[in-house]
């Protein structure tokens, strides 16, 4: 929460540790990074809405929690594209993961990301490797920069057998960096009808328009002051929002919680995260990396 100036607290740190690894050049507008995340002891932390992401838990017990799912336990999980906060638990161990941007998961996986919006399942053997014998090559490897070799020869090899992602979601893909205001405006620039736009956001990013973009918006915001401290609300909120009020109500929704009760708690993880992030070079923004597929 913000104090009474509204500059924003920042809480203690706690004890996860995080390292994030861009993967090779030519698997960068499909995969948004590698994670690495070890546990000494208890984490209960949030998982923000986020894009598709594939996790490994190769040591300890991990679980998720979300509206409709959870708590099993993680061992070889797809996430679909979420629009609302998790919670993860673990008394300790390691995880290792990478996120799928919208294109990565329409190329690697080849379904519509609507069947997967806000669902986990097992993995199965989509990335060409079966997912138990994956997560137990990444367990064996000595290090980060061995694993991040493993899955990039392993997401290259799919990518190779996949077909190219239409021309038609690639435009849309890229009509949504320009941030379009209004779900009339986002069809007028992809070149389609609002019908047809309906049909291929719940193909691509799993949510409808109106409701993608309040996604979006939101999670803009957030990238910018999630790990800020003394910065405003005023100045980290996205100049769509007409107030705070307005930016409040969109918390609440997407995460499930007030912004009081964010900022009241620890999120060492997330910290520990988004600090992993900005020494790696990935935006904290929640934009997505550029498209260079034709």
């Amino acid at each position: 929460m913000s104090d009474a100036d509204g500059r924003l607290r920042d809480g203690p740190s706690g004890t996860p540790v995080v390292v994030i690894h861009l993967p090779a050049a030519a698997l960068r507008e499909y995969i948004t990074f590698y994670y690495f995340v070890t546990a000494d002891g208890p984490v209960d932390d949030f998982l923000y809405p986020e894009w598709g992401n594939v996790r490994f838990a190769v040591q300890g017990d991990w679980r998720v929690v979300m509206d409709g799912y959870g708590p099993e336990a993680q061992v070889e999980v797809l996430f679909g594209p979420t629009d609302r906060c998790a919670r993860v638990t673990t008394d300790g161990g390691r995880v290792v993961g990478f996120g799928l941007t919208p294109v990565g998961w329409h190329r690697l996986l080849g379904e519509s990301a609507n069947r997967m919006a806000n669902r986990v399942r097992s993995l199965g053997d989509e990335l060409g490797p079966s997912a138990s014998e994956l997560r137990r090559a990444l367990a064996l490897d000595d290090s980060a920069a061995a694993s991040v070799a493993r899955l990039d020869q392993a997401l290259g090899a799919a990518l190779g057998r996949r077909p190219q992602t239409p021309a038609i979601l690639l435009r849309l893909d890229h009509m949504l960096r320009t941030r379009p205001t209004d779900v009339v405006r986002f069809a007028t620039a992809v070149g389609v009808s609002p019908r047809s736009l309906q049909r291929l956001c719940l193909d691509l990013y799993g949510f409808a328009p109106k409701r993608l973009l309040r996604r979006q918006r939101f999670l803009d915001t957030l990238g910018r002051f999630r790990i800020a401290v003394g910065e405003s609300l005023e100045t980290a909120m996205d100049p769509k929002y007409v107030d705070q009020a307005h930016f409040y109500r969109d918390f609440r929704d997407f995460m499930g919680m007030s912004p009081r009760a964010y900022f009241r708690a620890s999120r060492a993880l997330m910290r520990r995260a988004a600090q992993a992030q900005e020494a790696a070079g990935v935006t904290l923004s929640f934009e997505l990396p550029p498209t260079t597929e034709r």
